[in-house]
């Protein structure tokens, strides 16, 4: 295993609900097609495809109330060397403390949205590889802030403390973010209605 990612965790935060996208169309944004391509994988697939291998760890949080999605990912985590963690959750902060409590990590973790599944493998290995436990990463795509994000383990308090949907937000508040910048616009492009996936 490199360095590199040793001692890194990733968490995916798969436990919205997705209200957004089923005003358009009733059905999990999660498993739709990526794109318009036919045979296109399902959006949580290629997140986690992108995130394969590049981390010591993978943790995927869902709802435990959203059996369609968990059984999905009972099918498929093996592809991907993935952990599932079904949480009964108040929002995505809630869903993140309860993902930290349950896989520690010596550096760090790589926080990810399940929904964003156009981020480039080159722009997650920049950020892992830049994680340490006092630090937090952000990556930035034409000065503008976006995801995956990297929390270093001296925040695990504070991660713990989190509640409600206001997810890490605060901590990124603080002048002690630290960015990145890629030539990734993936970075930025999360799927929160149909019309959002790319067209391939």
């Amino acid at each position: 295993m490199p360095d590199s990612i040793q001692g890194v965790c990733a968490i995916v935060l798969a436990a919205g609900e997705g209200r957004r996208y089923r005003e358009r169309r009733d059905e999990d944004k999660l498993l739709v097609s990526s794109s318009g391509a036919i045979g296109a994988p399902p959006v949580l697939a290629e997140t986690l495809s992108a995130l394969t291998g590049m981390t010591e760890r993978l943790l995927v949080v869902t709802r435990d109330d959203n059996l369609q999605l968990l059984a999905w990912l009972e099918r498929q985590a093996g592809r991907f060397n993935a952990e599932i963690l079904a949480v009964r959750t108040n929002g995505l902060g809630h869903s993140l403390a309860q993902a930290v409590a349950h896989r520690s990590a010596r550096r760090g973790w790589l926080v990810a949205l399940g929904d964003m599944p156009y981020v480039e493998r080159d722009s997650i290995a920049r950020l892992v590889a830049a994680i340490q436990p006092q630090r937090l990463m952000v990556p930035t795509y034409q000065g503008r802030r976006g995801n995956p994000r990297g929390i270093g383990a001296d925040y695990l308090d504070r991660l713990l403390a989190l509640e409600g949907d206001r997810g890490a937000q605060e901590l990124f508040a603080s002048t002690a973010v630290e960015e990145i910048e890629v030539d990734d616009p993936g970075v930025l492009q999360d799927i929160d209605r149909p019309e959002d996936r790319r067209i391939r």
